[in-house]
């Protein structure tokens, strides 16, 4: 925390043992002695004032109670701020002002429409605030302004308390369906012909075991008639089909980047959020070069864990990030790909899924 004050000039902290050295001087000379008064009256408020600040600096502070570091684009929350030292303010009764100011990955829908990213609050009795906010952009967002505004009475001058304990979130691509519907369906209802899909009926036979009050259709005829006692099929929840993602973000000449950055990206956290709900195994490829200048591969994995890892990793691709050409970038793919996965290749205008 860092405190600025503006103050009158006679209020200046070096005029205060000038005042006290003045008092004296006057006081005790005949017919200036009412001067000598007025210094004293200048040091006295110089004093009161001085304490004050120290006590505002002693007890004054901002803390952020439970939010969530991460959220998800257009999502709207509430945060929670708690102001310490109100009773002091309110026993000196300074009147006290908040100003927040965001980047523009966040706006306070509260406010004014035209200047969204300001916050303006007038402090009560209230120790806690709740303020809403509502993401506008993937990526890394925060506050970049915290200052809690006290002003002293009869114009004696004013405080300016700014805190660097800045909120900062990471803001995720959205999971709402955008132009994926057809794809999707294709998904679910197991469109490929060439190998078995859960998507479609997600338990396979583990084996058999002696029949108890299982329904009909789950008797084992055949272990039945190789043991010669009734028999009924034990399943288990299958994960065999796995997916290869590959997200193109170059533009349909192979180069530079494509117009639809964003939707791609979006396309791609919805189809992976999707498909891990269906207990399905994802990897991905992105054709940006890391720093280590090698190619983006987020390697076969399942569950919510690859599912946060691949949000996260999207979240932080960027217009100034390296990315290789349409055709380097296939190759690699063909080349590193699980053999056994199912491509679908999200960029340049389409999204295709391939057996």
């Amino acid at each position: 925390m860092q405190i600025e004050r503006s103050v009158p000039f006679w209020l200046d902290s070096r005029l205060f043992s000038v005042y006290i050295i003045l008092t004296f001087v006057f006081l005790f000379i005949p017919g200036l002695s009412l001067l000598g008064f007025g210094f004293a009256s200048l040091a006295t408020v110089h004093y009161v004032v001085g304490r004050t600040e120290k006590q505002l600096m002693t007890t004054i502070a901002l803390e952020w109670k439970h939010y969530e570091p991460l959220m998800f684009n257009h999502e709207s929350t509430t945060l929670r701020l708690q102001l310490f030292g109100l009773e002091a303010l309110q026993k000196l009764g300074l009147k006290t002002t908040l100003r927040l100011h965001t980047d523009e990955g966040l706006v306070f829908p509260d406010m004014d429409p035209l200047h969204p990213h300001t916050y303006h609050a007038v402090i009560g009795t209230h120790e806690q605030l709740d303020i809403p906010i509502r993401t506008t952009r993937r990526g890394p967002s925060a506050f970049d302004e915290i200052t809690l505004t006290i002003k002293l009475p009869w114009r004696m001058g004013v405080y300016l308390f700014t805190f660097d304990a800045f909120p900062r979130f990471t803001v995720l691509p959205s999971l709402t369906a955008q132009a994926t519907p057809l794809l999707l369906h294709r998904l679910r209802i197991g469109d490929r012909a060439d190998r078995y899909s859960p998507l479609k009926n997600k338990l396979v036979q583990l084996g058999a075991k002696p029949y108890t009050a299982e329904p009909s259709k789950e008797i084992d005829w055949y272990a039945t008639a190789k043991t010669g006692r009734l028999q009924a099929k034990v399943f288990e929840t299958s994960n065999q089909d796995t997916f290869t993602l590959a997200l193109n973000l170059s533009g349909p000449s192979g180069y530079g980047l494509h117009m639809n950055f964003e939707t791609f990206i979006d396309q791609t956290a919805f189809l992976v959020s999707e498909l891990i709900k269906e207990g399905c195994k994802i990897e991905l490829f992105l054709n940006r070069l890391d720093a280590n200048n090698q190619m983006t591969h987020l390697k076969l994995k399942e569950g919510q864990p690859q599912l946060k890892q691949i949000l996260l990793t999207l979240s932080t691709l960027s217009t100034r990030d390296d990315y290789i050409a349409t055709g380097q970038f296939e190759r690699y793919v063909m080349r590193r790909k699980n053999r056994n996965s199912q491509l679908i290749q999200i960029g340049n205008d389409n999204i295709q899924a391939i057996g």
